[in-house]
């Protein structure tokens, strides 16, 4: 059996990965489902798995700090949404990667080429930490997303990224909130919008809020190590902020 670890912070897209692996790789063993960083780490420097799909993006940040805290010596296939600026820096260093949402003939495609380059007693060959520094290059000469096509009862429109307060999903759609608390369906996911949306304005608050730095009127303990967030325009349910995204929210919100 091949041990395989599949780093995921989105639940469904962990599942659905998961289930595609049993049906085209039914020699591939899942050992473990890692949802941030931190959790990855502690993983890595305690076990070892033949193969690893890393997410570049978890609950705690970039998957890429994992490079700076423990030596990775084995294959990975990389996953994203929408990164294009990744998407090059994979193809320059000729590592695996997959688009989301994942295709079966894409993820047999992956498994083939691991299957072809790998060997027990030949360690890969591409520097990860190399690697990480040509995304955070491309990453910082990528310019972020500066309005979206929206939909607003039946007519076709845009919003400027200066205009959002927050992003959120709810019974299956997702949905731009602005400043001035217009509502507008926007036909991407959460996972795609996050990529292409400033990192320094925007911050993904859970599974189903993104939020602006503008929108914050107040961020209240909440649960221990949870936060609770007090957004402009108000917001119906809460917004909570988990205990593994909280540390990275306050040094976000001190920048």
């Amino acid at each position: 059996m091949i041990k395989v670890l599949i780093a995921e912070d989105e639940k469904p897209s962990a599942r659905k990965l998961k289930a595609m692996l049993e049906t085209v790789a039914p020699d591939f063993q899942i050992i473990d489902i890692c949802e941030s960083v931190e959790e990855l780490i502690l993983f890595l420097n305690q076990n070892t798995v033949d193969l690893i799909f890393l997410d570049i993006h978890l609950a705690d940040g970039n998957s890429f700090e994992i490079f700076k805290n423990t030596q990775v010596q084995t294959p990975i296939i990389f996953t994203t949404a929408y990164d294009q600026y990744a998407i090059q820096a994979f193809e320059h260093n000729s590592i695996g990667y997959l688009l989301k949402p994942i295709a079966a003939d894409k993820l047999s495609q992956a498994i083939q080429k691991f299957r072809s380059n790998y060997h027990e007693d030949t360690p890969p060959t591409i520097d990860y930490a190399q690697l990480s520094k040509a995304i955070a290059l491309q990453q910082s000469e990528t310019s972020f997303r500066e309005r979206f096509m929206v939909y607003y009862r039946g007519i076709i429109k845009t919003v400027n990224t200066n205009e959002i307060a927050y992003i959120y999903a709810e019974n299956r759609g997702v949905f731009i909130c602005t400043h001035k608390g217009r509502i507008y369906d926007i036909n991407q996911t959460l996972e795609q919008l996050n990529e292409e949306l400033n990192p320094r304005v925007f911050f993904r608050a859970n599974r189903k809020f993104i939020v602006s730095i503008n929108a914050i009127v107040e961020a209240h303990l909440y649960s221990k190590s949870k936060l609770k967030l007090e957004l402009k325009p108000p917001v119906d349910n809460d917004v909570i902020i988990s205990s593994e995204r909280a540390s990275k929210f306050k040094q976000w919100l001190s920048k």
